[in-house]
């Protein structure tokens, strides 16, 4: 792909470098597009008109669902317990109150706030 300079046009429109594609290089593109997917047309065909009559093998069934183990269910499943059965007493902490507001709703503007 050529560099084109950047250049002023007659009118005055500044236009910025840039690169441009070369005389038929987008008719060769497609051209090669097109014959990349033909390629990969063909090449992903049925494996039976590849390999002649042969069957591609299948997967078989090797698990029966839901799977069961022999010994499941005999145990008992532990339950989830208390850790203490007293009531535990926290101190109360001590908090400063929230401070009230400086500003009160709605602000009118025509007085700048100051009235209050």
């Amino acid at each position: 792909m050529p560099y084109i300079e950047p250049y002023t046009r007659a009118d005055g429109t500044y236009v910025r470098g840039h690169y441009r594609w070369a005389a038929g290089a987008r008719h060769e593109m497609a051209l090669l597009a097109v014959a990349a997917m033909t390629i990969v047309g063909i090449g992903n065909g049925t494996p039976d008109a590849a390999t002649g009559s042969q069957q591609s093998p299948r997967p078989q069934k090797t698990a029966t669902y839901p799977i069961r183990f022999s010994d499941s269910g005999q145990a008992v499943k532990p339950q989830p317990q208390k850790p203490v059965t007293y009531p535990i007493r926290f101190s109360k902490v001590e908090r400063n109150p929230a401070p009230g507001r400086s500003v009160s709703y709605p602000v009118h503007f025509k007085t700048n706030g100051r009235e209050r």
